[in-house]
């Protein structure tokens, strides 16, 4: 049972953890208006959100898993938000996403941008110890059978020539 005094009222504010977060901004019968916020929004909460939150049996919604992350996990399948505003020592990406590609883009780029060679190597080598490395920008998708691979195939064939020298005694 949820505790109405744990609700969130208007005016507290919470911030998205994960991307994707869909919230009703206000309540209008059938075709009500929302958002979909991404990870590192920080939302002030307001009556309307509150009143779209409510279910047909008057149940609060996710005002009522604010502060419960293990409730969240259970309802969705892992913490969305979390009370209070984004935590300003925080990156809003996470390794490998879009918003980290974007960012350490325009990080390496401002860096590139840098006359000065030291200057330049000091930005980059920073921009490498915040975003980590960049992702692989190749995949090897052909699929070769035991033994067809290319280096597979010269390999036995070296053995193969080997074994044949070895056998007119030149080896």
């Amino acid at each position: 049972m949820t505790n109405l005094h744990d609700l969130p009222r208007p005016g507290d504010q919470f911030h998205v953890l994960v991307s994707g977060f869909g919230l009703h901004t206000k309540a209008h019968g059938f075709t009500g208006s929302a958002v979909i916020l991404d990870r590192g929004a920080t939302v002030a909460i307001t009556q309307d959100m509150l009143d779209a939150a409510v279910d047909r049996f008057g149940n609060p919604g996710w005002p009522a898993i604010l502060h419960d992350p293990e409730a969240q996990a259970e309802r969705w399948g892992e913490q969305m938000i979390a009370p209070g505003p984004w935590p300003a020592d925080a990156d809003p990406w996470i390794y490998g996403d879009r918003r980290w590609e974007t960012d350490r883009d325009t990080a390496r780029r401002a860096a590139w941008a840098i006359a000065d060679d030291r200057e330049r190597a000091t930005a980059l080598a920073a921009v490498e110890t915040r975003f980590g490395p960049a992702r692989s920008t190749s995949k090897t998708t052909a699929i070769y059978r035991p033994g067809q691979h290319p280096t597979e195939r010269a390999a036995a064939q070296q053995e193969r020539d080997f074994a044949a020298a070895r056998a007119r005694g030149e080896r």
